[in-house]
């Protein structure tokens, strides 16, 4: 009985050491956090004693880059911050920007970010925002959160995985219309109409077709070509125009007329010399 015994406290004794599930503590990663965020806070609170700034209200640029972060802690305080440095750490989720409207520039490049869903869409003053070198898998989402930014001029997402989705620079240039650089390469005007063609023909099929003074249609279109004719004469005061589409009954096009008269010099010397003939207009009839 007292081998069986010493056998079974073996095992046991082998089971607990082998499990690394048991000899874990769930603790650990609580105060792992917290310690983070205190860490965070002493960066914060000595870059302040360095310049002079005792209110938070004053802060308007933050420097917390290159610190190994993991997690920031809400800067609800910071309200009238501007530039913020988060570059070259380990933060993998952004949800501390939610009362921060008035950022303008945003450095979050070298991080772990897999997404920004819900995380960026209220910050309307942003201008320039460095995301590259993340691990941002889901273009749609991205593009989605930064797409209704009207001054984001100047955006940074290569080295990422949707970098290589096929189409990518495309896909960002239509629907993020305001930038002027995208992975430090200027936006072309070339860009932005392959963009537009490759994801929006059928508005680009309607532009095409409006003219100066006429319309066209290209080979592709399915509505019929119409046929352009103008007329350029002189006709008296209280005269109806002469219409070219009542003629032709094929045509349904409407005329559009254009009269040029001077009331001024022709008007006065027709009331004052009635023996001369009737002032005259020109009229611009264009169908």
């Amino acid at each position: 009985m007292d081998v069986d015994r010493s056998v079974a406290t073996t095992i046991h004794r082998t089971s607990v050491a082998t499990n690394p599930r048991k000899s874990e503590s769930p603790i650990k990663p609580i105060i792992s956090r917290k310690a983070n965020t205190t860490r965070v806070t002493e960066e914060i609170t000595e870059q302040l004693k360095r310049q002079g700034i005792r209110c938070s209200t004053d802060v308007c640029e933050l420097y917390l880059a290159n610190n190994n972060f993991v997690d920031i802690p809400n800067l609800n305080e910071y309200k009238a911050l501007h530039v913020l440095w988060l570059n070259s750490n380990k933060i993998y989720r952004v949800d501390f920007l939610k009362t921060n409207y008035q950022i303008t520039e945003l450095y979050l490049q070298q991080n772990m970010i897999v997404s920004i869903g819900g995380a960026l869409k209220h910050l309307s003053c942003l201008q320039i925002l460095m995301l590259h070198a993340n691990q941002l898998t889901c273009s749609h989402t991205t593009v989605k959160e930064l797409k209704n930014m009207l001054s984001l001029h100047t955006l940074n997402l290569f080295g990422n995985p949707i970098a290589q989705e096929e189409c990518y620079r495309l896909f960002v240039i239509h629907n993020i219309g305001s930038l002027k650089l995208l992975d430090r390469q200027a936006v072309t005007y070339n860009e932005i109409s392959a963009a537009r063609r490759l994801f929006a023909p059928q508005l680009v099929r309607i532009k095409d077709s409006i003219k100066f003074g006429r319309r066209e249609f290209n080979k592709d279109c399915s509505l019929p070509k119409r046929q352009i004719g103008s007329t350029l004469r002189y006709i008296r005061v209280g005269e109806i125009p002469h219409s070219r589409a009542s003629l032709s009954p094929r045509r349904n096009t409407t005329p559009m007329s254009y009269s040029l008269f001077d009331w001024e010099t022709s008007g006065r010397e027709f009331l004052y010399s009635q023996t001369r003939s009737p002032p005259r207009k020109l009229t611009v009839s264009i169908k």
